[in-house]
């Protein structure tokens, strides 16, 4: 009995020992015949999908190129996750990777050396991959070659043990895979969420295969905040608990601005700036033909109440029918977040108005890009209050909301000033 009970624990250690060491077998899986297309059009449409799936993952907050990151939004049990070097070194980065083995870890998951690795492989399709691949070779200051070496992700038994469990090389084909025609359409729209990988966060699953069940799209799944509190994804079906009632503008705004009506997109979700119009039609319009899924996340979003006087102030989100869209006057519910829009001879509290923003939970003392304010001080008050109206201008892939639309030159200017004497840390 003795012998039994340690081979079965010896087994169990096996297992798990082969699990933390790359989570899966060599895999001999093909390569996709798919080479790099610099052309200008590629290469336009190869950034913006770049921006919104990749350099949030791979670049670090204080780093300006694709070096790779310690994932720190990922839950701890899972261990230590860290992103690759996309940089064009030729050792620390991809600068001798071949195109197909590129294109292997984009389509599968599968690492240049043959192992599963933590990152969604995507269903996107050759000529996007191409796209992507382009962008990635060009001279672009992302990919300036760098020698930081990126540490290997290293999981804990628990998170090595459930990664093991659900992550299967995706069936997909190594070629051949179509990109829908671009329009207004469902198809496209499907297409575009799972390329930017919305069901991957707004799924309460690590298996992939859920993102297309009873859980998909319905929020809960847990990562870190900037401020290192946990935080979970919000329920993006058109339920009373997700977006019913959110118009083709509001959902425009806080998937490409940050601003969502009555609250601030919050840090780890990126802001998908290479969008257009027509992605963001198509994108709502899919997520809005899915069946809507009754799933209160606790503190994932505040919901809105439409401001006094607004073209939907008097309809109730609760009577409207699932998934029908109703103006919720965005700009006029998110002004209820500042202290009324500022003017140049009113009073501004900066301390107040970057607590309101959402501000302090990224650059409080403590969080995630608190020594970027720290360094911003070093900035003229006109030119730190442009950044803070449209940070895009100057860092494209940033997760920061543009608050254009919110605050005007003279608030932002006080801001500025209040950055520059301290800031959020000056009594510390």
């Amino acid at each position: 009995m003795r012998q039994r009970v340690l081979s079965a624990v010896y087994g169990t250690l096996l297992v798990g020992s082969a699990l933390l060491s790359g989570c899966a077998s060599v895999s001999h899986t093909a390569y996709p015949p798919i080479q790099a297309d610099r052309s200008p059009e590629a290469l336009a449409r190869g950034e913006g999908i770049f921006r919104g799936a990749c350099e949030g993952c791979h670049r670090g907050p204080d780093s300006q190129r694709v070096t790779g990151q310690a994932m720190k939004d990922a839950p701890g049990w899972l261990g230590q996750l860290h992103t690759a070097n996309l940089t064009a070194h030729p050792t620390a980065g991809i600068g001798s990777a071949k195109d197909e083995e590129l294109a292997r870890v984009i389509r599968y998951g599968v690492s240049r050396d043959g192992r599963l690795i933590p990152m969604p492989a995507s269903l996107m399709g050759d000529k996007d991959l191409a796209a992507v691949l382009g962008f990635m070779r060009s001279r672009h200051p992302l990919f300036e070659a760098d020698a930081t070496v990126a540490p290997h992700t290293e999981f804990s038994f628990l998170g090595g043990l459930a990664f093991g469990l659900v992550t299967r090389v995706p069936e997909h084909p190594a070629s051949g895979m179509p990109v829908p025609p671009k329009g207004p359409t469902l198809e496209y729209g499907r297409y575009m969420a799972h390329v930017l990988d919305c069901a991957g966060c707004h799924t309460d699953s690590f298996d992939p295969k859920d993102a297309d069940g009873s859980k998909g799209f319905s929020g809960g799944r847990e990562f870190l905040g900037a401020d290192g509190k946990p935080i979970r994804s919000a329920n993006i079906t058109f339920d009373a608990t997700g977006l019913q009632g959110w118009s083709l503008e509001d959902f425009t705004r806080a998937v490409r601005d940050g601003l969502a009506p009555g609250a601030i997109v919050r840090y780890p979700m990126p802001r998908y700036r290479g969008a257009d119009d027509v992605d963001m039609k198509a994108m709502y319009e899919y997520l809005r033909s899915l069946p809507p899924r009754r799933h209160e996340v606790p503190g994932a979003r505040p919901h809105s109440t439409p401001a006094p006087g607004s073209p939907s102030a008097s309809t109730s989100s609760q009577a409207v029918e699932p998934g029908s869209p109703v103006r919720t006057s965005a700009p006029a519910a998110l002004a209820g977040l500042v202290l009324a829009q500022a003017e140049p001879k009113k009073d501004v509290d900066p301390a107040a108005l970057f607590s309101r923003l959402g501000c302090t939970l990224c650059h409080a003392p403590g969080a995630r890009y608190h020594d970027r304010i720290v360094k911003a001080a070093g900035k003229s008050e006109q030119d730190l209050a442009k950044w803070i109206r449209n940070p895009e201008q100057f860092v494209p892939g940033t997760t920061m909301p543009t608050y254009a639309s919110l605050i005007d030159e003279p608030t932002a200017l006080a801001l500025a000033k209040w950055i520059r004497a301290g800031g959020p840390g000056a009594g510390k």
